[in-house]
């Protein structure tokens, strides 16, 4: 038992749920997949080098825009490039993409603006709580976090690939963004006040199609953010529960129609091979 990890991050939270294989391999046998030799930067440093000039961009600007907010905007772009070391023919690729995200950006920020305001970038939160096997954190960091003008807080995530659907986050399967509003409900962020979560968003900001940047709210509908919160607080403390005990083992995907898109461990749980083979068995500890 004192192997099983008593930290874990918001993400890696849905992994937990969705496949508890991961967190063993990952937390308990201490295996991680390696890099590709000289692979190309992928979708995974595009997100870093989007996220590094939006943040960039909003730590310059918390109050009004410039009246040459594209273009600032679109130079702390080059300059987030530039720090990854991008190579010339990717960013050949990445860059009128971003070209498309820069000017929709800028026109629904100035828009956004009017109901709420920057207060925080890539803030870091612990929250900790008791269960029976000891005190259990659960850490996260919001990309950011604004100050509504009507009251409370609204949580953001900058997504530059998919991003769950509405269905997903209001169920709890990814409870991504549930979490950080209970950790913000805690008082858990750095240099932020405990508070409520007014809205919950995705700003999908892709550069493509009919919609470089989308927003996705979760402050309509059904249930609301306050309950979402309750019942991803209920969730966790419910799932360190069930690993607290020694006889719950680390299943690989569980649930066919929960499994990630996307696992480093399957050919060490023999995905394939038990789906091909139609065994009952499941690896695990």
């Amino acid at each position: 038992m004192h192997a099983r990890p008593r930290q874990l991050s918001v993400t890696r939270i849905e992994t937990w749920m969705r496949d508890p294989y991961q967190i063993y391999a990952q937390y308990i046998l201490n295996l991680r997949a390696f890099d590709p030799i000289d692979a190309d930067p992928g979708g995974a440093e595009r997100g870093t080098f989007i996220h590094a000039a939006l943040e960039k961009f909003i730590d310059a600007y918390p109050d009004a825009l410039p009246p040459d907010a594209e273009h600032k905007l679109l130079s702390f772009g080059r300059e987030s490039l530039v720090d990854l070391r991008v190579p010339q023919d990717v960013e050949a690729f990445w860059w009128p993409r971003f070209e498309k995200i820069a000017h929709e950006f800028v026109r629904q920020e100035n828009e956004w603006r009017q109901d709420a305001k920057p207060f925080a970038t890539e803030v870091d939160g612990k929250y900790e709580f008791t269960a029976s096997g000891g005190p259990f954190t659960l850490s996260g960091k919001a990309d950011r976090i604004d100050r509504m003008t009507a009251g409370g807080y609204a949580i953001i995530d900058y997504k530059s690939g998919g991003t769950p659907g509405k269905g997903e986050v209001r169920q709890g399967i990814a409870p991504q963004l549930p979490l950080e509003a209970l950790m913000l409900r805690a008082g858990a962020f750095e240099g932020i006040s405990a508070g409520d979560t007014a809205e919950l968003m995705y700003w999908r900001v892709t550069g493509s199609g009919q919609k470089p940047v989308e927003r996705v709210t979760f402050a309509d509908g059904k249930p609301s953010i306050a309950e979402m919160t309750d019942a991803a607080a209920a969730g966790l403390a419910a799932l360190v529960e069930k690993f607290d005990d020694p006889n719950t083992p680390y299943l690989s995907q569980p649930r066919a129609e929960a499994k990630p898109k996307f696992s480093d461990y399957e050919h060490l749980a023999r995905v394939r091979e038990w789906a091909v083979g139609g065994d009952d068995g499941e690896d695990g500890a």
